[in-house]
């Protein structure tokens, strides 16, 4: 009984080439393998989906840069998506650190510096306000205005229409606004 050579090799030297055929035959193969990689890092299947698309990408604009020398392909294939997967985890660690303990930054954005005395009143009434706000619209509003990310940046991060999130964005200000006025 002999094992036959693992076809990846001349898969990827034919991606590197352009060649999309050869391109959709190695997802055909090494996608089932792949996928439980993203999930277990990512612990989300929507999430690995993502990793595993995102992935192959670069395995089509890096193909050129394998070499059969170095390793295996499916190791190499299989440490793309292990970055991309790490990569994944910790924008979703940094993007729930971005909106954690912010209110006192945005406090501060609202309110000015003012009298340590009155900052705790002003904390207080600003997180009653943000309290009245769904997730979305203050998390939007959190990041715009902490982190400094833009209309497109937010419709990109949290995977909503650019025109939905200026929405939120601009609502929740006006009932920020209302709120701490009233």
């Amino acid at each position: 009984m002999t094992d036959a050579p693992s076809p990846l090799p001349e898969l990827l030297r034919r991606v590197a080439a352009g060649d999309r055929t050869a391109f959709a035959e190695l997802y055909r193969l090494t996608a089932p393998k792949l996928f439980p990689v993203a999930l277990r890092i990512t612990q989300r299947r929507d999430l690995a989906e993502e990793v595993l698309q995102e992935s192959f990408v670069a395995m089509w604009n890096q193909a050129a840069s394998y070499d059969p020398i170095k390793g295996v392909p499916l190791v190499w294939m299989t440490t793309i998506v292990r970055h991309r997967a790490i990569d994944q985890r910790r924008r979703r660690a940094n993007l729930a650190d971005a909106t954690a303990g912010s209110d006192d930054a945005l406090l501060t954005l609202v309110a000015g510096e003012s009298d340590r005395a009155d900052r705790g009143a002003e904390l207080a009434a600003l997180q009653r306000c943000l309290d009245t706000l769904e997730a979305q619209p203050r998390q939007a509003i959190l990041l715009a205005y902490l982190h400094g990310y833009t209309h497109d940046e937010l419709a990109r991060r949290l995977a909503t229409p650019v025109g939905t999130v200026k929405s939120w964005i601009r609502r929740g200000l006006e009932r920020l606004r209302r709120c701490l006025d009233g």
